[in-house]
């Protein structure tokens, strides 16, 4: 289960979508990006593939936060559908600005949502070369399935060894991606939430 958002005594439960909402001001398209991030981060991704397609369209193709959330739309439809369009969207954003950290984790999402654990694998340490301040960087150079590939040291040994590694290899990988992506949308709807406090 992912991590609970804390913010001003509430639980990430307690949140609803009117706290995503404008709440005086003109509109601003950050906040259909948030209502899609909060629905991503529910696992609700129809919802968030609606809101993130607004914030997309509604952006200009030069800015900045364009490719954020045109990454974070591709992201949402390979989960949503297994898409390689989506992972095209992301891969998009990524040429488009390079510098955001978070575009190569959802990469790195999409890639092993996809099945393709190598690229995932890269996607990550792309990431660590481009950003080492990273804000979760740690978490990323201290996981144990990114060293040096142990399966060359398996070649001589059984095809049953070698795929119960791969497997735990596998895995391990899975929850590090999982939870370092529940930890930049946690981020992400935070600072939105505190901002607008």
């Amino acid at each position: 289960m992912p991590e609970t958002l804390i913010t001003q005594a509430k639980t990430m439960d307690e949140i609803s979508l009117s706290n995503f909402a404008p709440t005086s001001g003109p509109y601003e398209q950050s906040d259909n990006f948030y209502r899609g991030l909060y629905h991503l981060y529910n696992k609700n991704f129809s919802e968030a593939r609606k809101y993130l397609v607004l914030a997309v369209n509604n952006t200009e193709p030069m800015d900045v936060t364009y490719f954020e959330y045109l990454s974070f739309l591709g992201l949402v439809e390979v989960l949503l559908h297994e898409s390689r369009g989506g992972l095209n969207r992301c891969y998009e954003a990524l040429n488009g600005f390079s510098s955001i950290s978070e575009l190569y984790i959802n990469l790195a999402y999409a890639e092993l949502s996809l099945g393709n654990r190598r690229r995932c694998v890269v996607a990550l340490e792309n990431c660590i070369e481009k950003n080492p301040d990273f804000s979760h960087a740690d978490q990323i150079i201290n996981c144990s399935c990114l060293g040096k590939r142990k399966t060359a040291t398996l070649k001589a040994r059984k095809s049953i060894v070698k795929k119960l590694f791969r497997k735990n290899e596998s895995q391990c990988l899975t929850e590090t991606i999982n939870e370092l992506f529940q930890l930049i949308l946690i981020d992400k709807l935070k600072f939105y939430i505190q901002d607008r406090a």
